[in-house]
């Protein structure tokens, strides 16, 4: 008798932990959603990043994608280059996603009024390291 009366609770708790999602990037958040909604594949914007490097890295680069692949950054073709810094905006939600499941210490993300694509992007996962802090800045967005 007292089996019946465990069972609801077991098949209860059972069912709740199968319907968790263990892949956090499932969900997008309505940013991502309202990016996803306008179904961009081709576009170009501007990417500037901040960080403790040379000051080449640092200028402002035009990002070109097409089918939803780099092609290019300031003229020259992706193929060429060996930097993961250089993403497509979807990349950039994926890589939010990324970071904070390195639990930052400082976040700071903003959001473009019209297209919801992250403009301003910064970490700093750990205050005990040094000249890891990365910030993105897209700007400049033109699709196609």
């Amino acid at each position: 008798m007292k089996c019946f009366r465990i069972f609801p609770i077991v098949f209860f708790l059972c069912l709740s932990f199968s319907c968790e999602k263990d892949d956090e990037s499932s969900n997008l958040g309505a940013e991502a959603e309202k990016w996803t909604s306008y179904g961009f594949s081709n576009y170009d914007f501007t990417l500037q990043i901040s960080c403790f490097c040379i000051v080449d890295y640092t200028q402002p680069k035009r990002i070109q994608v097409r089918d939803n692949k780099v092609i290019s950054v300031a003229g020259v073709p992706f193929e060429e280059l060996n930097d993961s810094s250089f993403r497509t905006i979807d990349g950039f939600f994926l890589y939010i996603e990324e970071q904070r499941k390195l639990n930052p210490v400082v976040e700071e993300i903003q959001y473009d009024d019209e297209y919801r694509f992250p403009s301003y992007i910064y970490f700093d996962i750990s205050e005990r390291i040094a000249d890891e802090e990365i910030g993105y800045t897209l700007t400049d967005f033109v699709p196609y």
